[in-house]
């Protein structure tokens, strides 16, 4: 089987998102799991001339990855509050089988690099058979497929998965915010299943940090409690049955809501503690990412921790820090809480490539077929 799958970031195809998919090297054991939301960015005017097919081709063969997978999710909320583009777009393909099937193979030029994500509409739409038929209209274009089961519909969705996935397919877990505790009643069942299930590579997907979590409510300089990394451990991993592990990149899985108010904060990840850290500023000005929240960061216990470590989580090259520094000299601005989105995602994503090229971070043999 060719997989060399460790670890799998999930990103949402948006504006900083996509900058760092284009410009991060994944290496050859991160697989980026792309969520695509809506049918072209409107802040790109570019986009808009372009069709479907041709941003997301152009964005896959651009990720410096072995395998990319590509996902329009089912699970997003449709409520008022979500942008409108974003609603749009469930409505009109993401709930509608054939639709979402047919828009993902336009994307098939790009495999075998690209992996399609297949997940049940049952507790969306009642479809019974929404499995099957998506593995109907997909695998004959494309060489490999995912399947991304949630635990709410795990003891139905995974008997009709085992009768379906072939050695070089994946399955993939998704918690949400739920913590990986094997022992724990509502997810032993799930445990016992991927324990036993040798089919393929399995995958537990996590978003680590609580969606809840305001800046303006962050400790400045102390731990966030609610943001919980226990994931990103090989234990953990081998307990749960899994071959590989993944998340949101070091960033909240946010419900795509509209804009709010400026609130300039930011959840700093220690990699020598695998655990955060909130920075929050004094008043609601974004001058306070250049003169309170940058110089904090830098000074931290956190950052000499890393820069101690053996190999560094903190240098360079590491995009991330790198900005951080040249915000504190004055080299570029600090103003935008987009660009501190950024700088959350690179720095995470060389942390967790350090973990692997030091063999912190492994696949385990779950028996892996």
């Amino acid at each position: 089987m060719d997989n060399n799958l460790i670890y799998m970031p999930t990103l949402r195809v948006r504006q900083q998102e996509t900058i760092v998919l284009k410009s991060f090297d994944f290496g050859n054991n991160i697989y980026p799991l792309l969520e695509i939301v809506k049918e072209h960015d409107r802040a790109r005017k570019a986009d808009t001339q372009k069709s479907f097919e041709e941003i997301h081709n152009e964005l896959i063969n651009e990720v410096t990855a072995q395998h990319v997978f590509i996902d329009l999710p089912i699970y997003l909320k449709q409520s008022g509050s979500v942008k409108d583009e974003v609603v749009s777009f469930s409505f009109s393909v993401i709930n509608d089988i054939e639709k979402r099937s047919e828009y993902i193979n336009r994307l098939s030029v790009s495999s075998p690099k690209a992996i399609p994500v297949i997940s049940s509409y049952l507790f969306k739409t009642g479809e019974t058979d929404s499995i099957e038929r998506q593995t109907n209209l997909l695998q004959p274009n494309f060489e490999r497929l995912a399947y991304r089961l949630f635990p709410i519909s795990f003891s139905v969705d995974f008997p009709i998965v085992q009768g379906l996935v072939r050695p070089n397919d994946y399955i993939i877990i998704d918690l949400d915010q739920i913590t990986p505790y094997p022992k724990s009643p509502p997810l032993r069942p799930i445990v016992n299943a991927l324990k036993a299930f040798q089919g393929c590579c399995k995958i537990l997907l996590r978003s680590a940090i609580n969606t809840e979590i305001q800046n303006v409510k962050l400790d400045h300089g102390q731990v966030v409690f609610e943001a919980d990394n226990s994931h990103i451990d090989v234990d953990i991993m081998t307990d749960f049955g899994v071959n590989a592990t993944g998340d949101f990149v070091g960033i909240k899985k946010d419900d795509l809501t509209a804009g709010g108010t400026i609130s300039p904060g930011f959840i700093y990840y220690d990699a020598s503690e695998n655990q955060y850290y909130g920075y929050r500023a004094d008043i609601k000005e974004l001058s306070q990412f250049e003169n309170k929240i940058v110089p904090d960061i830098l000074s931290s216990d956190s950052t000499t921790r890393m820069l101690a470590e053996i190999p560094p989580y903190l240098s360079p090259t590491n995009n991330g820090y790198s900005t951080l520094l040249n915000i504190n000299s004055g080299g570029e601005s600090g103003k935008s809480q987009a660009k501190f989105k950024k700088i959350a995602m690179e720095h995470y994503l060389y942390c967790m490539k350090v973990n692997i090229d030091s063999n912190k971070l492994h696949q385990t043999n779950n028996q892996l077929p």
